[in-house]
């Protein structure tokens, strides 16, 4: 026991001296280190900024010195080396100014969320302007899934009336149906000619369109359904007015024998089937998937006309994605041909299928080629810039023939292009392209993009 107090009393020593060096080294005001201090920095919690002498306040902020640089003087013959590449983006640099002052003001007045927001259809009639045109809209006029509206344009220029009426029911079911009206009149339609090889010389006539189809469907989603239809479809046709600058009318131009029904109407009724076959892992804007798009119609006249012939299209759509999604390879491949049946007369040189519309030839003007047979391949390069708008590049062949065998890879149209692409919810997209063919460029706006 002694020896176990002894030991503990020295624990209490030692531990009393050691925190009594500790005191003294802490209060001890003369003890330095060996390491030397370094100022204080820009960014340490210890810096402080230096002040700044009462004279320089005063100092002009223009005036030369160490505040202000000299003037960088360009040499002359850097000047002359920049100076074309200034010249050629002097458009550009204004354009990006004006997009600069601007683009406050259009954020505030259309909201880039509200630009490619989906809006729910509500029950019910609404009213929107168009385009030189107006719609009304009934929403679910017949339960959910139905729809009718009716949009009429009207451009004043040259005197061009466009009325269309689409009504359907079942959308969203298994079957489902649907009516489709268009009255179309354009009094400059464009007219170069028939065959591959036609005059460039543009001519214009009148058409007018007056078209009706009913239709029933069955198939869920509209990418797989199937579709058959009926119609009938009435064709008038006059001399025109209100073409172009330097275009004649195509009645003083062609003769009745170098173009079927030249100055002749022509009322048809139809009957035919069509499909969509499609597995896209998006149906708008679609990066990975095929999409095959037949359709058979067979015509006969309701007038004595002696008019009966088939007419058939294919359309095939591949999209693959180069290592991303916003990176796309687009193909396209359109077949569409008539053939008379037996004991017909001449197919009316308006119903042949020309290179308009879903058949257009990138890089040529609007009609420019028609024949009994059309074929169309085209392959595009797509990426996206900024969602939802995509660049792309194309490249496309076009020709038209009087039979298949006609067709030839020499004989086609070439064109190069590209554009801009965008994505405007969840079923329609729009489109800007400028191509050019080898007979100039063209450039072409839609707004209903089907591909």
């Amino acid at each position: 026991m002694p020896w176990n107090g002894q030991r503990a009393s020295s624990r209490i020593v030692c531990r009393a001296s050691l925190f009594a060096a500790l005191l003294a080294i802490g209060s001890w005001p003369s003890i330095t280190w060996a390491e030397p201090q370094a100022e204080p920095r820009f960014g340490d919690s210890t810096w402080v900024a230096p002040s700044i002498p009462s004279d320089a306040l005063a100092v002009d902020p223009q005036t030369m010195g160490p505040r202000v640089a000299k003037r960088d003087s360009e040499r002359a013959w850097e000047t002359m080396i920049r100076a074309p590449f200034r010249i050629a983006f002097f458009p550009v640099r204004l354009l990006a100014r004006g997009i600069e002052d601007l683009g406050p003001l259009a954020e505030k007045v259309f909201p880039p969320g509200d630009l490619f927001r989906v809006a729910r259809p509500k029950k019910g009639v609404s009213f929107s302007p168009e385009f030189l045109g107006a719609s009304v809209t009934a929403n679910q006029f017949a339960g959910p899934g139905s729809k009718a509206k009716l949009t009429g344009t009207y451009e004043p220029l040259n005197d061009t009336r466009k009325l269309k009426l689409k009504s359907y029911v079942g959308e969203g079911s298994t079957v489902g149906m649907g009516l489709i009206g268009i009255y179309d009149r354009r009094p400059n339609r464009a007219f170069y000619g028939i065959g591959n090889f036609s005059s460039d010389q543009k001519t214009f006539y009148l058409r007018r369109a007056s078209d009706a189809t009913l239709y029933a469907f069955m198939g869920r989603n509209h990418l797989r359904r199937l579709r058959v239809s009926a119609g009938l479809s009435d064709m008038g046709i006059g001399p025109g007015y209100n073409g172009s600058a330097g275009s004649s009318r195509a009645a003083d131009v062609f003769t009745p024998a170098e173009v079927p029904y030249l100055s002749s109407p022509s009322r048809l009724w139809w009957y035919g089937t069509s499909a969509e076959l499609g597995a896209l892992d998006d149906s708008v804007a679609p990066s990975l998937g095929l999409h095959l798009r037949p359709a058979v119609k067979r015509y006969k006249d309701t007038d004595g006309s002696n008019i009966a012939y088939d007419q058939w299209r294919v359309e095939a759509r591949g999209y693959l994605p180069v290592f991303a999604k916003r990176r796309v390879i687009a193909a396209k491949v359109i077949y569409e041909g008539v053939d008379s049946r037996s004991g017909s007369g001449p197919i009316p040189f308006y119903r042949l299928p020309e290179s308009a519309d879903a058949d257009l030839f990138p890089g040529y003007g609007t009609g420019r080629f028609r024949d009994r047979r059309l074929a169309l391949g085209q392959v595009e390069y797509r990426w996206e810039i900024e969602q939802p708008v995509s660049m792309f590049l194309l490249g496309s062949l076009g020709e038209v023939a009087p039979t298949a065998a006609a067709l030839s890879l020499r004989a086609a149209h070439p064109a190069l292009g590209g554009g801009l692409r965008a994505k405007l919810g969840n079923y329609q997209a729009c489109r800007l392209e400028i191509a050019r063919g080898h007979e100039g460029v063209t450039i072409q706006a839609d707004l209903s993009a089907a591909f």
